[in-house]
């Protein structure tokens, strides 16, 4: 379970990166949006997935 804390941490973190440096390249503030939302409904499925997988095999 701890190694599956640590998939999560390490994808929240490049997540963050990752607008990070698009917001940097881009001054355009509704593509900011436009990709934060798509980060966001990205991060909430795999976030969704997850539950599923350890709902799966703690059964």
């Amino acid at each position: 379970m701890d190694h599956m804390m640590s998939v999560v941490t390490t994808a929240a973190v490049g997540m963050a990166i990752g607008g990070a440096v698009m917001y940097a390249a881009t001054q355009d503030h509704r593509q900011v949006r436009r990709t934060v939302r798509k980060m966001a409904r990205g991060a909430e499925k795999a976030l969704v997935d997850f539950d599923r997988m350890v709902e799966h095999y703690t059964r």
